[in-house]
């Protein structure tokens, strides 16, 4: 017996040896090709929730602004509307769902249990939701607030950047240009306009409507960008713009470098302009201003067929030429002054043949500059009306031709193209929409909206699709397949070599049924007690240290890689854990069953000799 017992302990090691590796292979089996592992796994990390506390808001740090572009989002200012935003578009319950289902779909299908899969996620119901979040918590919360005030603060700064290339010098202050751009892209319009631009595509989006038009109303922006426009304007710049610019030129276009009067006068040119300049007072060209800009208003609108505006300068000229009638008297007056005195006979003698509009080269002692004027029957006022006056125009037009020759050739049909937009609105349909996208584009939406109004479904086919496009790929897929089902559905065969080499073992060690059902049992018990040991020790002194350090070193990664490297870390920490654990439970199952076995065989073992020397009862 002691031979064979001594014989049997080899057979006991490779049971050992044998008894851990089907136990191994089993549980790995087990685990990994449980869909419910990977569930309870992303469950445990809490995952979805991970993924707007952590993940999100590392990534929206991550993002940076195009430099080239005009408008420079702040996206930290709002980071937490975003990542609240995204929460209720797309739930923590709602993304568990779909991904464990994937899971359960997906799984037994690359394991060889199935042959076939349909994978279907529904975006109808969240794409609604993200029109009404976006329109509810977006638009009308505080993210479009910092928006809104972003984009007028960097407007601005474009609009200082580029004064220089105004017609003539302004200096405004930041103020007063985002006081104007607020009335030009006033916010209630703006959250308004682009609520109801959400409300016409959303049917196109999701299926229900084969069309949409956008119709953005201009119509109402036009009074209102107006006022702007003459507060911003109302300064001394403008002023100073359209009376050396505009009006003294159009005063001025018929008179030459200068007005000759006749007797020696001569009004220049800088002198006409100096008065007519001085007569022009603000308020009068804050008038025309207003006037001027209000009918470019009404026509944009469509509320006028034309321009016309009839600016009346008689006023304007009286008051002028008064004052250089006066400035010419002045003139002639000190010229008068300036002769030599001579006596009657010299006087007579210079007067003699003199040629009309010239003065004498003497005057006569003791004669007045009025008296001059009377004998030569001089009239300043009728000089200046006459070679001035009549010079002035008495009005000036501006009308729709003259806009238009200030807008150039390059945009001779904006103005027509403004006022078709501002009467009719401007509007925007789905085939806008598809002459502004090329083929792959026109496809890419074409798929949207059928994933919006289907759902996406992916399948078996889709899958192979992906997969290759060779025969080769996909017959060497189905036979990675069809051997890992085949390998699954023969595993609880492993479990009859550790079984033969117990039997083995039994019958070696035991003199009987009994002794041998010990032997069995025992050897069971402290197999599966050492591999317990063993693995719990391997564990925690090798193992643990190990994944504590972390299996991926966040010393490499910055922003959002690092985030979900340590998110890594802790998903292969609680993965060998739990596969570990299970090996452990997997052990302590056939502890506690061999233990349970062997007491019950030691109670049968107590109990049968009583119940054989128990006499029998003799019937009463």
């Amino acid at each position: 017996m002691w031979i064979r017992r001594t014989l049997a302990i080899p057979f006991i090691i490779l049971f050992f040896l044998l008894f851990l590796v089907v136990l191994v292979i089993t549980h790995t089996n087990c685990t990994f090709s449980n869909p419910g592992f990977y569930n309870d796994q992303l469950r445990q990390a809490d995952m979805y929730n991970f993924l707007y506390d952590e993940a999100l808001p590392a990534a929206l740090d991550e993002i940076e602004t195009d430099d080239s572009s005009d408008f420079q989002i702040d996206i930290a200012a709002i980071k937490d509307n975003l990542v609240a935003a995204a929460r209720e578009i797309l739930p923590p319950d709602w993304l568990q769902e779909h991904i464990e289902s994937a899971t359960e779909t997906l799984i037994p299908y690359i394991l060889g249990d199935t042959d076939s899969f349909t994978y279907t996620v529904e975006f109808k119901d969240r794409v609604e939701t993200a029109a009404g979040v976006i329109k509810d918590d977006i638009l009308g919360g505080e993210p479009f607030n910092t928006l809104y005030e972003e984009a007028i603060s960097q407007a601005a700064d474009k609009v200082l950047e580029n004064l220089d290339e105004m017609p003539y010098s302004l200096t405004f202050d930041r103020a007063e240009i985002e006081s104007f751009l607020r009335a030009v892209a006033d916010k209630g319009w703006i959250v308004s306009e682009t609520s109801k631009a959400i409300d016409a595509v959303m049917p196109y989006l999701t299926g229900d409507a084969e069309h949409f038009t956008v119709t953005l109303n201009l119509y109402d922006r036009i009074d209102p960008v107006a006022a702007a426009a003459i507060d911003l304007l109302s300064r001394q710049e403008t002023y100073h713009y359209l009376v050396d610019e505009i009006i003294v030129p159009i005063v001025l276009e018929n008179i030459g470098s200068s007005a000759d009067l006749s007797y020696g006068i001569t009004l220049s040119q800088a002198e006409i302009a100096s008065v007519v300049e001085q007569t022009l007072t603000q308020s009068w060209i804050q008038e025309c201003l207003e006037e001027l800009i209000n009918a470019i208003a009404d026509y944009v609108k469509s509320e006028s067929a034309g321009i016309r505006i009839v600016v009346t300068l008689s006023d304007v000229k009286a008051e002028a030429l008064a004052v250089l009638t006066e400035m010419a008297d002045g003139k002639l007056e000190a010229e008068f002054y300036s002769l030599p005195v001579c006596n009657a006979a010299q006087f007579f003698q210079a007067t003699q043949n003199l040629p009309p509009g010239s003065i004498p080269s003497c005057r006569l002692t003791g004669m007045s500059y009025h008296a001059f004027l009377t004998q030569f029957n001089i009239n300043v006022a009728a000089l200046v009306q006459q070679k001035v006056g009549n010079q002035i125009p008495g009005q000036w037009v501006y009308t729709d031709a003259d806009l238009r020759e200030l807008l150039g050739e390059e945009d001779a049909d904006f103005l027509e193209q403004a006022r078709d937009k501002v009467t009719n609105g401007w509007t925007f349909t789905e085939a806008d929409l598809l002459d502004e996208l090329d083929s792959e584009a026109e496809r890419t939406l074409a798929d949207v909206r059928n994933y919006t109004s289907n759902g996406y479904t992916l399948t078996e086919t889709d899958l192979r699709d992906a997969i290759g496009e060779n025969d080769s790929d996909l017959d060497d897929f189905d036979n990675v397949r069809h051997n890992i089902n085949t390998a699954r559905t023969w595993l609880w065969t492993l479990w009859l070599i550790p079984l033969a080499f117990l039997i083995i073992i039994v019958f070696l060690c035991g003199r009987n049924w009994a002794s041998r059902a010990v032997w069995g049992l025992a050897v069971l018990f402290f197999t599966a007690l050492i591999i317990y040991i063993c693995i719990a020790a391997t564990f925690a002194l090798a193992a643990e240290p190990r994944l504590e350090e972390g299996a991926f070193d966040l010393s490499q990664y910055e922003g959002v890689s690092a985030v979900m490297a340590e998110k890594g870390n802790e998903l292969v920490h609680s993965v060998a854990d739990s596969f570990v654990s299970g090996l452990k439970h997997t052990a302590l199952y056939f502890i506690i069953g061999s233990v349970v076995l062997l007491f019950g065989l030691l109670v049968r073992q107590v109990m049968l000799p009583r119940t054989k020397t128990t006499p029998p009862q003799a019937p009463s």
